[in-house]
């Protein structure tokens, strides 16, 4: 068991986290003087002390979720309160410029568990789950749950890029042509909304088998580059992701921005496209900011399914008050609630229709569904869009 870890950011010592009698001691080095960890971790010399085995949440909020938390606590031996041995397993190439590593020694960054070439047909992703370590879930039953509690997300590297491979649990079939229903649909329109999309595309392994690739946005001109997501700007743990409002997550994210408007309108839009394409697991973790130079500014927009196939109708957290029944009107005074023009939340509505007017359509025509999801589904979002018009 490591009773203490160096923390580097751009490769550069920056602080120490160590195991204590009393808890996790997070302390900057007296002699640092770059940029912060983390929005919540301003440089100071007073250490910062951590009962229980917790980690400050932005370092908790760097660890996996779903069954790569699962194989890495099993791989470590490590039970679910020492985040510091967790933190230490995934330490060397968590997303952003920060590393966090057991020794003062900087290792070049590890490579890839796997790489995709461009002749997708000769790879097995059942190979691709064994080379992780994570057990292929088809042999495993599983609560029902949030469709981010079962993700399986896998660190690749692609045509010289990194990316994360992404495949579908079997409690949320077709997971992944969902996904890329919806980012394909929304994307054709981010010239209107204004916002970037990540980059995605299905491939298929050698049994026909479909995953989604998805390309990482935190390296920029050759570098990694710093990247926060809601619930770490917030100061919040990942348990508590479902547990604040989208108010929360609007005031947090402008708080840190280079461009509050800027990060306001990103969660404006990112909320009307979420109810208007059925996506109920819109939480605190999908939305981020990084800053590739010019102060912080919101990522391009991922983790978009609609969680309508599966019958989770509700968002994920509440605007003002409820998550429940989003009309325009709520969302006009949601905008006015987050200090947005309401010219520019009538313009975040109107873009967000057109993204998603054809999506119920595309979502029938790319998925194989029941008799009732096939009636269900182009009800509820026409019900949805016919309140906004």
């Amino acid at each position: 068991m490591n009773n203490q870890a160096f923390v580097f950011v751009s490769d550069v010592l920056a602080a120490t986290l160590t195991r204590t009698n009393l808890g996790i001691e997070f302390k900057y080095l007296s002699d640092y003087d770059g940029q912060p960890i983390a929005t919540t971790l301003p440089v100071e010399t007073n250490p910062q002390l951590y009962k229980g085995g917790a980690l400050p949440p932005f370092f908790t909020g760097l660890l996996p979720e779903g069954r790569r938390l699962s194989t890495l606590k099993r791989q470590l031996k490590a039970s679910a309160d020492d985040e510091l041995s967790l933190l230490l397993g995934v330490g060397t190439a968590p997303v952003g410029n920060v590393r966090i590593l057991p020794t003062e020694k900087i290792p070049p960054l590890p490579s890839p568990l796997f790489t995709i070439t461009a002749d997708d047909e000769n790879v097995d992703f059942s190979a691709v789950l064994s080379h992780s370590q994570i057990p292929d879930p088809f042999a495993i039953a599983g609560a029902q749950d949030k469709a981010s509690a079962r993700t399986i997300a896998i660190p690749v590297k692609s045509q010289d890029a990194d990316a994360i491979l992404k495949l579908s649990p079997p409690e949320y079939p077709q997971l992944v042509e969902n996904e890329y229903t919806c980012i394909e649909t929304v994307t054709a329109y981010s010239h209107k909304l204004r916002h970037e999309l990540v980059n995605a595309r299905i491939i298929h392994d050698k049994t026909g088998r479909s995953g989604l690739l998805v390309s990482r946005f935190d390296s920029y001109g050759g570098h990694r580059v710093p990247v926060e997501d809601g619930a770490q700007i917030l100061g919040i743990y990942p348990a508590d992701k479902y547990n604040v409002s989208y108010e929360e997550i609007a005031f947090g994210l402008a708080q840190v921005s280079a461009t509050p408007i800027v990060a306001l309108r990103s969660v404006a839009l990112q909320v009307a496209l979420a109810w208007l394409s059925g996506n109920g697991d819109l939480h605190a973790k999908n939305f981020s900011l990084y800053n590739k130079g010019n102060g912080f500014e919101p990522t391009p927009i991922y983790d978009i399914p609609s969680t309508l196939i599966y019958g989770d109708n509700d968002l994920a957290l509440s605007v003002g008050g409820s998550r429940k029944g989003l009309s325009k009107k709520r969302f006009l005074t949601f905008g006015k609630t987050i200090g947005l023009p309401e010219i520019i939340v009538n313009q975040v509505a109107e873009a967000a229709l057109d993204a998603t007017e054809q999506l119920a359509e595309n979502l029938l025509a790319n998925l194989s569904l029941t008799t009732r999801q096939r009636r269900d589904i182009p009800r509820i979002l026409h019900s949805r869009r016919k309140a906004w018009l």
